[in-house]
């Protein structure tokens, strides 16, 4: 059995570990467990790349009344170590990671949550595990090769941008690059990240301005600055060469899509087509919503996931939604919607 040593244990709520898998690497992971969550499902969450869980913060708040939560640190991310073996950061090893994990806490079951990169992850992990999940949540993101649809098209048969074609083109020549000149890199791209030029950047291209704040979105750069950059070019080429399409068609369990009409880094119609190929699956559609549509619409995200989960938590733990948040499950929230957003 695989065991890592406890680095903090918060108030008897939060407790960090550091758990080693079975190629040595440590992996650091938080379980967030408040008392009414004892007993009730897990959620385990997985970010994209390069995040350390900027994209989590609102939705860890909420849903810790009510699930388990189980975040981490992908290989070579945040607190976690980068392997020896460069290739094991990879969709493929993060996947085979999740089923360790939830092992270590003594999880049969969880509930998994994908954003962005986080999805692609997600559908390996029930391809590696199926029997382990009761459910799955699917935020701003791609089943398969993201480079082809990164700043593409908001519609399907429209011209791919300069931008999407040059990243085709010049990833592979800057991954090898990176990869060879660690030592030359490293400095120019934590001294580019500690700037606020990417941050701007994103602010007027990327993301929705008007609903996003500088202390949600900041901590993505912060983290950016202080990862390996040879680690994000492995990782980024490891995803961009995954598909999971065809696990979709054999998910069988309650799924969750939530999909943002300004995502430049996955269009709509991409999660349209992993909504169509994947039995019996829900769709949230956010006309304005961007890549970061989980910090931009925390409460339309929340209230929808809410009551997603609500049957999936009752079945589970023998345990109605009533009880776990003190409201009328899941009409109010219905109501709610139809207040916020027509989707």
């Amino acid at each position: 059995m695989l065991r890592g040593p406890t680095l903090k244990q918060k108030r008897n709520l939060e407790l960090q570990s550091k758990i080693t898998t079975t190629d040595g690497t440590g992996l650091f992971v938080r379980l967030i467990q408040k008392p009414s969550a004892i007993g009730n499902i897990p959620l385990i969450l997985n970010d994209g790349l390069g995040c350390d869980g900027f994209a989590w913060k609102h939705f860890i708040d909420y849903f810790q009344h009510q699930h388990p939560i189980i975040h981490w640190h992908y290989r070579g991310h945040g607190h976690s170590d980068i392997p020896e073996d460069i290739n094991s950061v990879s969709i493929d090893h993060l996947a085979r990671d999740i089923g360790t994990i939830l092992d270590h806490f003594n999880y049969p079951k969880a509930v998994i949550c994908g954003h962005s990169m986080g999805i692609q992850v997600a559908l390996q992990a029930f391809k590696e595990h199926p029997g382990r999940f009761e459910g799955l949540v699917l935020l701003c993101g791609s089943f398969e090769y993201p480079l082809r649809t990164w700043h593409g098209a908001f519609h399907r048969h429209d011209r791919p941008t300069f931008m999407n074609r040059a990243m085709k083109l010049g990833f592979p020549i800057l991954h090898k690059t990176i990869s060879k000149n660690k030592a030359l890199w490293q400095p120019l791209w934590s001294i580019l990240f500690n700037t606020d030029i990417p941050y701007q950047t994103a602010m007027m291209f990327e993301v929705n301005k008007s609903r996003i704040t500088k202390e949600d979105f900041s901590p993505y750069f912060e983290h950016l600055s202080t990862m390996q950059a040879h680690v994000f070019m492995q990782m980024l080429k490891s995803y961009s060469e995954h598909s999971a399409k065809k696990v979709l068609g054999q998910i069988n369990k309650p799924t969750l899509i939530i999909s943002g009409g300004k995502d430049t880094f996955s269009p709509h119609w991409v999660s349209l087509d992993m909504h169509h190929a994947i039995p019996n699956s829900e769709l949230l559609f956010i006309p304005d919503g961007t890549h970061c549509t989980p910090i931009e619409h925390p409460e339309l995200v929340h209230l929808r996931v809410e009551k997603f989960l609500c049957p999936i938590l009752t079945q589970t733990s023998n345990n109605s939604c009533n009880s776990i948040t003190g409201t009328s499950m899941p009409e109010p929230a219905s109501r709610r919607l139809k207040r916020t957003a027509s989707i």
